[in-house]
């Protein structure tokens, strides 16, 4: 399965298995390896709220229009003032890069914050507001083997829930801009592309089929995995 994972715009993290109640609970016990107590932990999960799945209506939409704006607007007034005159180019060219979109169809998990992960971004990404809740949306394209997630951290403030995105480090800015040459390499290799191979690969991304792209350019090329990821989503314009 392969995941599109977002979190707001610096961090990325591992897809999570589907929602454990489409099973059984001695199914899912036997094929995923959990006790019970931990089954229903993750159950508990999916029992998200009535105002959190309005939030998540909301950032679903302002996800899917493509407007920078509508996304800002439901973070946390501290998280904006991250922004400056000297890191604005950076985050611009982060929140403008082109994504998929959600499916009408995605699942809402709300579960405590992670803070394993939380230490493992440290060097990279810092909260200006300690989050509250974890909120994973994951949905599936149809007819592929390509699926999305966003993780969202959460914090409530002023009666409503917001989003608590993470800013950039000093050194992950630097890193940002750092990687600009080698993005531009993946961005050429895209553009040098031929037809009938560029057609084929665009049809595919058209029909959100990122992972069959993926494998074509690697089988038509003889390249690695690696370098046939990178090549495909500067293909689609992914790759800021």
């Amino acid at each position: 399965m392969k995941a599109a994972v977002l979190q707001g715009m610096c961090v990325v993290v591992a897809a999570i298995a589907a929602s454990v109640s489409a099973y059984p609970q001695s199914s899912s016990a036997q094929s995923s390896g959990m006790s019970p107590e931990e089954l229903k932990r993750m159950e508990s999960y999916t029992h998200v709220p009535p105002d959190v799945k309005a939030f998540a209506a909301d950032y679903v939409a302002a996800y899917n229009s493509k407007d920078p704006e509508r996304v800002l607007a439901l973070n946390v007034p501290e998280w904006r003032a991250c922004i400056t005159p000297a890191n604005k180019d950076v985050y611009d060219v982060l929140l403008r890069a082109r994504r998929d979109p959600i499916t009408a169809d995605y699942m809402l998990m709300l579960m405590p914050v992670n803070e394993g992960n939380l230490k493992a971004f440290a060097q990279d990404t810092y909260f200006p507001v300690k989050p509250e809740r974890e909120l994973h949306i994951d949905w599936q394209y149809p007819n592929t083997v390509d699926s999305g997630q966003v993780v969202l951290y959460l914090v409530h403030q002023n009666g409503r829930w917001n989003t608590d995105s993470p800013c950039m480090t000093a050194k992950s800015i630097r890193d940002f801009r750092d990687g600009a040459a080698d993005r531009e390499k993946y961005k050429a290799m895209a553009a040098k592309v031929k037809e009938p191979l560029r057609g084929e690969l665009l049809a595919m991304l058209e029909k959100h089929q990122a992972g069959e792209a993926e494998q074509r350019y690697k089988a038509a090329t003889g390249c690695d995995m690696k370098t046939a990821v990178l090549v495909v989503n500067a293909l689609a314009g992914n790759m800021p």
